[in-house]
């Protein structure tokens, strides 16, 4: 069987819904190397509060988030989208760094959400 090469955008965007295991699409977004000239895909609150609610159901760790916003996090192939930037980059910024922020759990889950609902930053 040939394993089909994926294009950038679609590894990107599976990174941002958190389809597949961050490790292994940033083995994959490696080929493509580090700088890109267009943001491919755009991140929306959606796709935060999705991570969040599946670290609230148990079906992620406080780890596994915090490595997945570490993999977004700075992106030139992510955009944010521009209503929501300012909060949607503290909000990566919060879960990506929990060490110098804020510990990933279910108060912080809920003042993230709260956050990106209201689109400012408390």
């Amino acid at each position: 069987m040939v394993s089909q090469l994926r294009t950038r955008a679609e590894l990107v965007e599976a990174l941002i819904e958190h389809r597949e295991n961050v490790g292994s699409l940033l083995s994959e977004l490696r080929t493509y190397g580090w700088d890109s000239d267009d943001e491919l895909v755009t991140l929306r609150p959606g796709h935060i509060v999705s991570v969040l609610q599946a670290f609230q159901s148990g079906s992620l760790n406080s780890t596994q988030v915090r490595e997945w916003a570490n993999a977004i996090e700075r992106r030139e192939d992510i955009g944010m989208l521009s209503s929501h930037e300012e909060v949607l980059d503290e909000m990566v910024f919060w879960l990506a760094n929990p060490e110098i922020n804020y510990p990933i759990d279910s108060e912080l889950v809920a003042r993230v959400i709260n956050n990106l609902e209201r689109n400012h930053v408390e």
